[in-house]
Parts: C-alpha cells; structure tokens; sequence
C-alpha cells in the first residue's frame, strides 16, 4: 500500500496545475469584487456630496465642479480627484494637507 501512495498522491512541495489555476480565479474574483466595493462606495459619497449646498462644499474644500468633474463616467476614481483638487487648494493657501502616516 506504501508504494502505490507516491505514485498517486501529488508532489507535496508544488501545487498541481489546476490548484494553481483555481487560486488565480479566486485571486481575480476577489480583486474584481473589491474593485466593485469601491465604486459603489464612490457612488455614494458622490451622491452625498452632490446633496451639500456650494457652501457647504467649501468647508471641506471642494466646490460644485469638482463634484461634476467626479461624477464623469469612466473616472477611474473619483474620491482620488476629489482628495487631490482639497488638497491642491489647501497648498495653494499654505495649509498643509493631512499628516502622513
């Protein structure tokens, strides 16, 4: 029964092809599925901003435009343009941005 078990069992040190094929799609799905989460989560807080009065926008640094310009369809990610047009306007007045962690 011992001699039968090496021919039979796969290599312990190198997973099989469709092992390695499965946790590639695994992998894929969940990066797919993280990316989804985060357009969504996108949506929302467009949504939200797009609510807030122009005065409103301009205490956290944004105006209606910058709103607009995220909202364009293909933007890759909105709340990365929104960060950087607050804290481009925050350098531009000579107040620093967030501290860096």
């Amino acid at each position: 029964m011992d001699q039968c078990l090496p021919e039979t069992a796969p290599a312990l040190g190198r997973p099989s092809w469709l092992a390695r094929a499965a946790r590639t799609i695994i992998e894929a799905a969940a990066a797919m599925r993280a990316e989804l989460s985060r357009a969504a989560m996108n949506r929302r807080v467009l949504h939200r901003l797009s609510t807030l009065s122009a005065r409103e926008l301009k205490d956290i640094g944004l105006t209606p435009q910058d709103v607009a310009d995220a909202g364009v369809p293909g933007r890759h990610d909105a709340i990365d343009l929104l960060v950087g047009r607050r804290d481009a306007r925050r350098r531009g007045r000579g107040v620093g941005g967030w501290p860096s962690a």
